[in-house]
C-alpha cells in the first residue's frame, strides 16, 4: 500500500557515465513505496547513453549538462528540488528497503532534528558484502581531528539547511560531504545518528572518496580548525574512538540479511546473506 505524508523527499543523483549503476540506483528509490518522491537526476554529460535511457523512465526529472563536478551537480540538484526533507544517492549506492519512510517519518516525529545519518553496508560490484559501516554521534571536533565517520549515502536533512546558504563548497573535489557536515554542525543544527542500515555502497576501488587527493583536502580542512582543535587532536581521536567503541560500530549480529538490485535483474531485489562480516574499510 502506497503511503502518503505532507512531508515531501526529494533525492539527487549525480551521473557521469555510469548507466548499469544509475540503473540500480534508481530502482531502489523506485520501490520504496512512498508517495511523491522526487528524484532528480543531474547528468553531466555522459556518452554512455544515460541521456536516452532517462528520457524513457517516469517520474524521473532529469538535466543532461556539463557541471564542474559532482558537488556542483549535487548543489545544482538541490536547487530543483522542492521536498521539504532533501538527500542525495550516487550512482553506485542503493537506498535499502523502507528507508525513505523511516526518514520521513523519522522528521515528522522529531520536529526538532534537522540532519540524521544512518548505517551502510559496502558491498562488491556483484552485490556481495564487504563489510558493514556503522556510524555514531557526529561532532564536528572529531570529523576535523580525524574523518567523517557517517556517509553521505545514509544522510537526509531539511530544507531550511539549503535555504540559509549550507551546500557544497565546489573547491572540494573528493572530501566535500566533510566539509558540508562540519559547517551543519558549527553552525548548531541538530543532527542525529540513528543505529539503522539505510543504504549500500558499492565498492569499485574507483571511489572518489579512496583518491589520493582526499588526503590534502582534509589536511587543508584540519589546518582551518580551531587552534585547541589542532593542539589536542590525538586526545580528540582518541575521545572518539570510545565513543565509537560505546555506541556498537564495531558489533553486528549474524547472519546478516540485505536486499538490493544486481547488474542482472532490475525487476527485483536480489536477497544476499553473510554469514560472515567484518567493520573494516577496504584498503
Amino acid at each position: 500500500m502506497v503511503q502518503t505524508s505532507s512531508s515531501r523527499l526529494s533525492v539527487v543523483t549525480p551521473s557521469f557515465n555510469m548507466l548499469d549503476y544509475l540503473k540500480r540506483c534508481r530502482a531502489s528509490i523506485a520501490d520504496q513505496g512512498l508517495d511523491g518522491v522526487q528524484h532528480v537526476i543531474m547528468d553531466g554529460g555522459s556518452s554512455d547513453g544515460t541521456a536516452m535511457w532517462l528520457s524513457s523512465q517516469e517520474p524521473v526529472e532529469w538535466v543532461s549538462e556539463r557541471d564542474e563536478g559532482m558537488y556542483d551537480a549535487v548543489n545544482k540538484g538541490w536547487a530543483r528540488c522542492d521536498g521539504e526533507i532533501l538527500s542525495y544517492l550516487n550512482c553506485d549506492e542503493q537506498y535499502l528497503p523502507g528507508t525513505l519512510k523511516f526518514a520521513r517519518d523519522y522528521f515528522e516525529r522529531n520536529p526538532s532534528v534537522d540532519m540524521i545519518f544512518g548505517d551502510a553496508l559496502l558491498v562488491n560490484p556483484d552485490g556481495s558484502l564487504v563489510s558493514y559501516r556503522k556510524g555514531y554521534q557526529p561532532r564536528w571536533f572529531h570529523i576535523l581531528s580525524s574523518h567523517l565517520y557517517v556517509l553521505s549515502c545514509t544522510m537526509f536533512f531539511r530544507r531550511r539547511i539549503f535555504d540559509e546558504g549550507f551546500k557544497f563548497d565546489t573547491t572540494f573535489r573528493n572530501t566535500g560531504d566533510s566539509d558540508f557536515v562540519v559547517r551543519v554542525l558549527r553552525q548548531g543544527f541538530k543532527v542525529k545518528h540513528v543505529p539503522r542500515f539505510f543504504s549500500v555502497f558499492t565498492w569499485t576501488g574507483q571511489n572518489l572518496s579512496a583518491d589520493e587527493s582526499a588526503r590534502a583536502e582534509h589536511l587543508r580542512m584540519f589546518q582551518s580548525a580551531p587552534l585547541w582543535v589542532r593542539a589536542l587532536r590525538l586526545p580528540l581521536n582518541a575521545l572518539r574512538l570510545v565513543e565509537k567503541v560505546m555506541s556498537g560500530a564495531y558489533r553486528q549480529h549474524l547472519p546478516l540479511e540485505y536486499r538490493i538490485y544486481g547488474p542482472d535483474d532490475l525487476t527485483r531485489r536480489e536477497k544476499f546473506v553473510a554469514q560472515k562480516a567484518s567493520w573494516h574499510w577496504p584498503s
